[in-house]
């Protein structure tokens, strides 16, 4: 949060979304991992805001007011940042 970061489009999580179907907004933002103001997320209009449980712990009352217009969904940064074994928990078949 402090700063904001979001994920860029040349990261194993950039790659992981658009291969479920999903447009990274921040896909084309220079880095792997920009800074971002809530202005410049509010600007590029994102459908979902996705607030993973680390490195920062985002919980339904520290996060998701910060994006009032927006649907936010709480998940689990660890099947979404870690590649390797750590994917067999993150198949929707294993749960």
């Amino acid at each position: 949060r402090d700063p904001w970061m979001v994920i860029g489009g040349n990261t194993f999580t950039g790659d992981l979304l658009a291969r479920l179907g999903l447009v990274n907004v921040f896909a084309q933002a220079p880095g792997r991992y920009p800074h971002v103001s809530l202005e410049q997320i509010e600007q590029a209009r994102p459908d979902l805001v996705l607030l993973p449980d680390e490195p920062y712990v985002f919980t339904r009352h520290d996060g998701p007011e910060a994006f009032p217009r927006h649907r936010c969904a709480l998940v689990e940064g660890r099947a979404l940042t870690w590649y390797g074994p750590s994917l067999i928990t993150a198949s929707p078949a294993s749960g």
